[in-house]
């Protein structure tokens, strides 16, 4: 268990993101086929703030909580960020 993830790591802004990014490539398809791209954008935001909730050290003062939001907002915006560069990486270019 050494090699994997630990609830430490999952504690991290890259581990968060890279939680996110398995949790939402796997999902996403249920979501694809029947809602428009921007749904799949809220779905992130959610299992962002979720992990963020359950691995993220807080209080649950008014302080915190607007944090978690703000960081999940950021920690999103980064999983969108490594998708793209992924699809655009793989794309397939040929005319």
């Amino acid at each position: 268990m050494e090699n994997y993830l630990s609830a430490q790591q999952l504690g991290t802004f890259a581990g968060i993101a890279i939680a996110t990014n398995v949790i939402v490539q796997f999902t996403k398809s249920i979501f694809k086929k029947r809602c428009k791209d921007y749904v799949i954008r809220i779905y992130t935001f959610v299992i962002t703030l979720i992990l963020s909730f359950i691995f993220i050290p807080h209080n649950n003062t008014l302080k915190d909580i607007v944090l978690l939001i703000i960081n999940s907002i950021l920690i999103c915006m980064t999983s969108f960020g490594n998708y793209e560069i992924f699809k655009d990486t793989y794309r397939n270019t040929k005319k």
